[in-house]
């Protein structure tokens, strides 16, 4: 046998309940194979209930399942049988009760047939001999059982009664250790609290976070418990993230590093200023709040919107120098790339940011999938999901705001800080 026992063999084996042949081969592999002897052991312990669990070697235990089948009653009452087997037989009848009464009836069967038919069967009186039911082991040349099945059991024997030995012995250290370390703390006084041992942490769990919306579970195998508001496409992600640790980066964030545009004018040597926002991210609203510093001595701003070929799509006024923000009069296209610039006049000369030397502006508009999915996450209240839906689609402010919130409801849990880390990465490298 190759494979290990199922939960129906080791039944099976602990009551001799097995054909001849796979009885055999079952005892041989429990014999030789540590996790079924263990389930072997388990299963005698369970189907002896509360009984405490003395393990014996004595034939009693292991003929009490020995049936007597028709041919056996035959050969019991023609006395057929030699005396190994007789003795066999013996050691079973001794304890059960049903097969001597099977016995008793046939042999009272026997002896009523054979005088109406006037025909004789020999002997028909058996009384079960308590010497030899005494008498010590001889398996060897048993008829029903080969020689190599019987010493398997014997093998599977001396295994559970080695185990439960062992096991006795650990026990009995660990509970007098248990005792002495009680004795101890009473000792101490009643203002002296010991230390609880620490919690065996769920080896098939990879983390059980507190969340604001209540407590999440995720296991080895990826499967969630606790963001039943949370649709399945989010949930494999925070999944994905939660098995590997970390959030993989965002396509959009590459393709949002700039790179020297047109429309910007000449280089002069007046000092620059520097746009604000939105810079190399993805924002959630479609009409964006463009935001840059001021420049003293200008007389006015102009800002410009171009989409990823580098046409302008929209363009301000001439705002007063008082200004530094301008929001976008028309939504813009969900899931685009643009890039932006502003140009502000001093003197009649245009002053413009970013510098025709220097990378283009650009940003991301949400997707209208992504946005949808964003505002149904907001009604979970979950950390986790946000930040991994923030981090996945670029919003790295975002999702770092939502895993610090996710670290400090977690002290103790290493994947949130993880996550963290990770978006933290990110963030430098864009």
């Amino acid at each position: 046998m190759t494979h290990h026992l199922s939960e129906l063999e080791i039944k099976q084996l602990c009551v001799s309940a097995l054909p001849e042949d796979e009885l055999a081969a079952a005892a041989i592999h429990t014999a030789e194979c540590q996790p079924c002897d263990q389930r072997f052991i388990e299963e005698l312990k369970r189907q002896r209930g509360p009984v405490p669990f003395n393990f014996t070697l004595e034939p009693e235990f292991w003929f009490r399942n020995e049936h007597l089948d028709f041919d056996q009653l035959v050969g019991l009452a023609d006395d057929t049988f030699d005396e190994e087997t007789r003795e066999i037989i013996n050691i079973h009848l001794s304890t059960c009760a049903s097969c001597r009464e099977d016995v008793r009836s046939f042999l009272a069967f026997r002896e009523t047939t054979a005088g109406e038919m006037n025909v004789s069967y020999g002997g028909t009186h058996y009384e079960p001999n308590d010497d030899k039911r005494r008498a010590p082991w001889v398996w060897q040349r048993l008829p029903r059982r080969p020689v190599y099945a019987v010493a398997a059991i014997v093998l599977v024997a001396v295994a559970v009664l080695i185990g439960v030995i062992a096991l006795s012995r650990r026990s009995g250290p660990l509970e007098a250790n248990k005792q002495e370390q009680i004795n101890r703390d009473s000792e101490r006084g009643p203002n002296i609290t010991p230390t609880p041992a620490p919690s065996v942490e769920d080896p098939t769990k990879v983390a059980v976070l507190k969340d604001a919306g209540g407590e999440v579970t995720i296991d080895r195998d990826g499967r969630i418990i606790g963001l039943d508001e949370v649709s399945e496409n989010s949930r494999q992600y925070v999944a994905r993230a939660a098995l590997s640790e970390q959030i993989v980066p965002s396509d959009v964030l590459r393709r949002l590093s700039g790179e020297p545009g047109s429309l910007r004018g000449n280089n002069d040597s007046r000092q620059g200023f520097r746009l604000l926002y939105p810079v190399r991210r993805v924002v959630i609203e479609a009409r964006p709040v463009f935001r840059w510093e001021s420049l003293s001595g200008v007389s006015s701003y102009r800002v410009y919107v171009l989409d990823q070929d580098g046409n302008q799509i929209s363009q301000s006024e001439d705002l007063p120098p008082t200004q530094t923000q301008w929001e976008a009069p028309a939504s813009l296209r969900r899931g685009q790339i643009f890039s932006w610039v502003v140009t502000a006049l001093e003197d009649g000369k245009k002053v413009v940011s970013p510098s025709a030397s220097a990378p283009e502006i650009k940003f991301a508009v949400l997707s209208t999938a992504d946005f949808q999915e964003l505002n149904h996450l907001k009604k979970s209240n979950s950390h986790l999901a946000l930040g991994v839906f923030y981090a996945r689609v670029g919003l790295l402010n975002e999702a770092e705001r939502e895993f610090e919130s996710l670290v400090e409801l977690n002290p103790q849990s290493e994947l949130p800080r993880k996550l963290l880390q990770s978006v933290r990465t990110m963030r430098k490298a864009a």
